[in-house]
């Protein structure tokens, strides 16, 4: 007589054993459900025999795939989490890297990209939440604020008063431009403070660094909390929200009209000027971006009551040629780290929702579907002694990452916050 057969059965197994091993026997109040439960039989090579699972098992082990397939429950004050790596799956494309081999392949690969943008967390399970957001909701901040834009604010300008000739110590070039809201953020970030602000780097190792920094063991039945993660996403991918291209298009934008406006202030009415002046300076640029630091601009474009209304904007200034400077590269740890940022103006959606939010608009469910906010690796605690003998071969150690360990501007945050 043929076994009877019964579809994503493994998967449904594992799922279900995960649950009722971290808890979930004592949410069932279904008495005959439990008594099903336990005459599932397995066969010797751990097998389980799809003829001792009954309908009643089944539906329920469907129910808790199911829950897989979705993200995780969201609410604004709740901090949430990813059950499994299925679940993860609805924002991130993966890899889990398991074996020393499978792990050195993408070491080697990946330390050597210089155009992707990566971040390390030592929790495969967790959501990617700035500091400020996790505080905002922890703290129960959004019951204490006037609001989060409010609060960015006073970060911004009890940052400023502490920090100001910190910030421009380490800087070659000082003007007006310098201590603007995202260096006085991205300072106080690398340096304790949590901010909503997101920690990237250009360097894979530095991701892989943090991502194995204060690993902790797998104590409960998950298999997502054998994995740490690093992100990666190409630097292309986040074009459209650099405020640095943001700022040159707007200028481009109004390079011809202001310039075919001043023409016409200088002609003052002669019509035969104003046609020989076009003619000679149209398609000039009227704007030179090499002069943008220092004019005030990027000081008035990085106000918080501005950047609030971007859901999603990263910033960087490896493009330094460009002629607009965020001041970014104002501390050891962020010249070290090779940092980077990006911003996510929600005091508590994790940016992969933001960022599917973003996406979806304009697009059929059909075409949404298609949305992943970047790719990870997950990679096994495991393999926590081979890949930082890996690191301390290449010189990325502690004392590299945190040059200046002494420095805590976590003050700022706590300074800033309602009493």
């Amino acid at each position: 007589m043929a076994k009877r057969e019964i579809s994503n059965l493994e998967l449904k197994i594992k799922l279900t054993n995960e649950y009722l091993r971290n808890g979930g026997v004592k949410k069932i109040p279904d008495a005959e459900l439990l008594k099903d439960l336990i005459n599932v039989q397995f066969n010797a090579e751990g097998k389980v025999d799809p003829d001792t699972v009954s309908a009643r098992v089944n539906a329920f082990m469907l129910a808790i795939l199911g829950s897989h397939m979705m993200p995780p429950f969201f609410h604004a004050e709740y901090i949430s989490e990813y059950g499994s790596t299925l679940q993860k799956a609805n924002s991130f494309d993966q890899e889990n890297i398991d074996t020393e081999e499978q792990f050195d392949k993408i070491y080697d690969e990946y330390k050597v990209k210089d155009d992707t943008l990566f971040r390390g967390q030592r929790e495969a399970k967790w959501r990617l939440y700035s500091k400020l957001q996790r505080q905002w909701i922890l703290e129960k901040l959004f019951d204490k604020e006037e609001s989060y834009q409010k609060l960015i604010e006073k970060l911004v300008e009890i940052g400023k008063a502490d920090y100001s000739s910190q910030i421009q110590e380490i800087l070659s070039v000082h003007h007006i431009d310098t201590i603007n809201p995202i260096s006085v953020l991205g300072y106080l970030q690398h340096h304790g403070c949590p901010t909503p602000l997101l920690d990237w780097t250009y360097k894979f190792q530095n991701a892989l660094y943090f991502a194995l920094d204060g690993l902790t063991p797998n104590t409960k039945a998950l298999e997502i909390e054998d994995y740490c993660s690093v992100y990666f996403i190409e630097e292309k991918h986040f074009e459209r929200g650099n405020l640095r291209s943001i700022i040159k298009a707007g200028l481009n934008a109004n390079d011809q009209p202001e310039l075919i406006k001043l023409i016409a202030q200088i002609a003052n009415g002669d019509e035969e000027k104003r046609i020989a002046m076009e003619k000679k300076f149209g398609g000039r640029k009227l704007f030179d971006h090499n002069r943008i630091s220092g004019s005030g601009l990027i000081l008035h474009m990085t106000k918080i009551a501005h950047l609030i209304n971007f859901p999603i904007a990263y910033f960087s200034d490896k493009e330094i040629a460009s002629g607009i400077f965020l001041s970014l590269n104002n501390s050891k740890n962020i010249l070290n780290q090779v940092g980077v940022f990006t911003w996510n103006s929600d005091p508590s959606k994790p940016i992969e929702i933001v960022g599917d939010e973003q996406y979806r608009e304009g697009k059929n469910e059909e075409e949404a579907i298609n949305y992943r906010f970047c790719t990870c690796f997950n990679i096994h605690k495991k393999l926590l002694s081979h890949a930082t003998r890996r690191l301390k071969a290449d010189g990325i150690t502690k004392e590299y990452i945190y040059p200046t360990p002494e420095l805590s501007t976590l003050e700022v945050f706590e300074k800033s916050k309602n009493r």
